[in-house]
C-alpha cells in the first residue's frame, strides 16, 4: 500500500509554525557545508514528518526510527550534492527517504529470516521512544484511518492481510492457514490491500 507524501514536501517554512529560524531549507543545506549546526535546524524541521512518512509505510515504529536516522545520515553526507539540485529541500529529503524505503523492503524479509535462524535478538527501542512515535499527530491520524479502513474489509480479507503483512507469512503459508489455494490467497491479499489503499486515500482527500 503506497500513500503519497505530497503534503509538506515543499520548501516553505509556513508548514512548520514552531520553527522560528527564518532560513529556507535550501539555505540551511547550503550553509551546512561549512556550518553543521545549520543541518541540525533542518533536522528538527523535518524529522517528525519523515518519521511519520516511514511509519505510515512500515507500520513499525522501530523501523521508522531507523529509516529516519539513515535518511538524515545520508542527507548530511550528501548535502554538498544538493547545491547542484533544483529540487526544494523537502523534496530532496523525501527522495532520499523513498530510496531508503525501497532498500528496506528489499532486505527486510531476508534479514529477518536470517536473524531468526541464527537466534539473534535485535535490540529494540525503549518504550518511551516508541510512545513518542505513536503520539505524533500524523501517526494517530493514520491509525484511526487504518482501523476504519480495516473495519470495511470482510473477516476473510482481514485475516489474509494479518497473515501476510503482520505475521509476514509466505503466500503458501497464508493459503494453508486460510484453507484455500495459493492463487486464491494472493488474490485475497491483493484485493484487501487495494481496498485499504483506496479507502485511506479517500480519507486523506
Amino acid at each position: 500500500m503506497t500513500l503519497s507524501p505530497s503534503r509538506g514536501v515543499g520548501d516553505e517554512r509556513r508548514l512548520c509554525p514552531a520553527d522560528e529560524d527564518p532560513r529556507s531549507d535550501a539555505q540551511l543545506l547550503q550553509e551546512s557545508e561549512n556550518d553543521p549546526a545549520a543541518f541540525s535546524v533542518l533536522y528538527r524541521r523535518w524529522a517528525d514528518r519523515i518519521l511519520s512518512y516511514f511509519y505510515r509505510r512500515t507500520w513499525d515504529g522501530e523501523a521508522a526510527a531507523d529509516l529516519t536516522a539513515e535518511t538524515f545520515a545520508i542527507a548530511f553526507t550528501k548535502r554538498k550534492r544538493y547545491v547542484r539540485s533544483a529540487a526544494p529541500g523537502g523534496a530532496w529529503l523525501y527522495g532520499i527517504a523513498s530510496n531508503e524505503l525501497r532498500r528496506h523492503r528489499r532486505r527486510h524479509r531476508t534479514e529477518k529470516r536470517a536473524l531468526r535462524r541464527l537466534g539473534v535478538e535485535v535490540p529494540r527501542l525503549d518504550d518511551a521512544s516508541l510512545q513518542r512515535i505513536e503520539d505524533l499527530d500524523e501517526v494517530r491520524s493514520f491509525r484511526r484511518q487504518l482501523v476504519a479502513a480495516l473495519a470495511e474489509l470482510s473477516t476473510a480479507e482481514r485475516d489474509a492481510v494479518r497473515l501476510r503483512i503482520v505475521d509476514e507469512l509466505s503466500f503458501r503459508e497464508v493459503a494453508h492457514n486460510l484453507g484455500c489455494s495459493e492463487g486464491a490467497a494472493r488474490v485475497r491479499v491483493h484485493r484487501a490491500l487495494s481496498r485499504l489503499s483506496t479507502s485511506m486515500e479517500a480519507d486523506r482527500e
